[in-house]
């Protein structure tokens, strides 16, 4: 408890600094903004602002208010947004600070912590147990509380709104799993008074379906991942005997699974139309070697031939992406169907597909953004490198192949089916390590749905939720070496104290005449 709270403090005071002390820190606007802005009140401060002052070099820290439009664009984003702006019209009618959205993201983030290092795996122990968390603790600072992840959270971006999801579903199963190993010691010990039972609450179950329902509604990338965190609720409902409970876990997984359906369902027509030229030109044929049979297989028109390799916000193309002649030969008749079977059918297409985002797969933020507002004073696209070690180190000496990816995802699923294996009777350990087995298929889904579903278009940044649920494997990782060390110091020093004691009552016998032989 007192580990929790520390991490709290600590994590508070980085994000704190980063967010809300001069030079104001965010992300600059790539387009993307205004369909969450207008769906939720917001709009720019100065409507007359140039092209190259609100795009991609400056980040912005006020805001005004506007009417609420519908953009078109469905996402439970929107309500955090809309939330944060009127918390803002309460702090000031006329004008929205970014840092208001800042300061709710950094709530949601705190809580997440808190719960993960409040529920940390016990120990034999009460002082090796708080030693754990507290090094648990500094790992997820360290990793999720970086300026790469935490300048997100002054931004209009869906990213920073899928990580507090990830990190709050993440802590609630881990709770969850938790208090399912600690009624089973209670229950395994009844007469020991030290144990205290706390069987799985209904809240902890609700928290992991928000935040569940959140992640799978923050993108239409993410929606899949519903389905996963579907089975994970399923799964949970079977963890405790009486009848509310398994009917509360079974509802939750219904309600994640009709949040993905809906998810999806219920796309714009245009951001369809949108990621179908992506995955198309921008995808499935650009850097073909036979480009010709390509199109043939697909069914597109040749003269359509110099679009390959395009995205849908160039302004060179042979024929414009709205020309509705394309519209109707192409995109109102393929599908993201359509593009799926095509890679079954070259998966070594898909694979130099999965080579380059093995290539970006290593950056969290997004490079070409800028971090400092025009008024800093800073050069245009300046990024901010405080508290940035763990970006950095990603960015520039992880391997960034697929091999390498392949090889850590081969590593740390033989690592978790030997623990899962080693845990028979023990239902907790096994739902956490359940739990990280589907944070490593959702970074693995969301690399997958993102080249199907956008081609190769701004891999560094669609690559966000990939970089987070791979994060959380190398924490868990690091967490377990630091459990593992922990471990065996505490068996060192037990059997070093068994030898100790052995010659202190083997020793006096003999100064004491008690060896009659002697």
């Amino acid at each position: 408890m007192i580990a929790a709270w520390i991490a709290l403090g600590a994590a508070a005071a980085i994000i704190a600094y980063l967010l809300f002390v001069p030079p104001v820190l965010g992300v600059a606007d790539n387009g993307d903004f205004n369909r969450v802005m207008g769906a939720s009140g917001i709009a720019y401060a100065d409507p007359q602002e140039s092209y190259a002052d609100r795009y991609f070099g400056y980040a912005h820290q006020l805001y005004r208010y506007g009417g609420f439009t519908s953009g078109g664009y469905v996402s439970t984003h929107v309500l955090l947004v809309a939330i944060a702006g009127g918390i803002g019209r309460l702090v000031d009618p006329h004008t929205f600070d970014i840092r208001v959205l800042g300061f709710c993201y950094m709530a949601l983030m705190l809580t997440a912590l808190w719960i993960l290092v409040r529920y940390a795996p016990a120990m034999r122990g009460k002082y090796t147990t708080g030693v754990a968390a507290a090094l648990l603790a500094i790992i997820g600072i360290v990793i999720f509380c970086d300026v790469g992840y935490t300048a997100y959270y002054q931004s209009f971006f869906g990213e920073p709104y899928a990580l507090v999801a990830t990190l709050l579903a993440l802590g609630a199963a881990a709770a969850i799993a938790s208090r399912v190993e600690s009624d089973r010691r209670s229950s395994a010990e009844p007469d020991d008074p030290q144990q205290t039972v706390r069987p799985p609450s209904a809240w902890l179950l609700a928290l992991f379906v928000a935040a569940g329902v959140a992640l799978a509604t923050s993108k239409i990338q993410n929606a899949p991942i519903g389905f996963l965190l579907a089975l994970l609720a399923w799964r949970m409902a079977s963890l405790r005997p009486d009848r509310g409970w398994r009917l509360r876990g079974r509802i939750g997984a219904g309600i994640l699974a009709l949040s993905a359906v809906l998810m999806m369902a219920l796309a714009p027509d245009q951001l369809r139309h949108i990621n179908l030229y992506q995955s198309i030109f921008f995808g499935a044929l650009k850097d073909t070697s036979n480009l010709k049979r390509d199109m043939q297989e697909l069914g597109i028109p040749d003269k359509y031939a110099g679009l390959a390799g395009t995205n849908y916000f160039q302004k060179d193309t042979i024929v414009p992406q709205s020309d509705p002649t394309l519209r109707r030969e192409v995109l109102d008749r393929l599908s993201h169907r359509d593009i799926a079977l095509y890679y079954a059918r070259h998966p070594e297409r898909f694979v130099s597909k999965l080579e380059k985002a093995a290539d970006n797969g290593t950056a969290i933020r997004p490079y070409y953004l800028g971090n400092y507002s025009e008024s800093a004073g800073r050069e245009r696209s300046e990024l901010s490198y405080a508290f940035s070690a763990w970006s950095e180190w990603k960015h520039r000496h992880m391997p960034n192949t697929l091999a390498w990816f392949v090889a850590c995802y081969a590593v740390y699923y033989a690592l978790l089916a030997a623990w899962w294996g080693r845990s028979a009777g023990r239902p907790g350990a096994r739902l956490l390590a359940e739990t990280l087995a589907v944070i490593g298929a959702a970074g693995a889904m969301a690399v997958t749905v993102s080249l199907m579903g956008d081609g190769e278009a701004d891999l560094g940044k669609h690559l966000f939720m990939f970089n987070v649920c791979f994060d959380i494997m190398a924490a868990s990782a690091l967490a377990a070496a630091v459990y593992g060390l922990l471990w065996g110091i505490r068996t060192l020093a037990a059997s070093s104290g068994n030898r100790r004691q052995s010659t202190i009552i083997v020793q006096p016998a003999k100064l004491s005449g008690y060896n009659r032989e002697e």
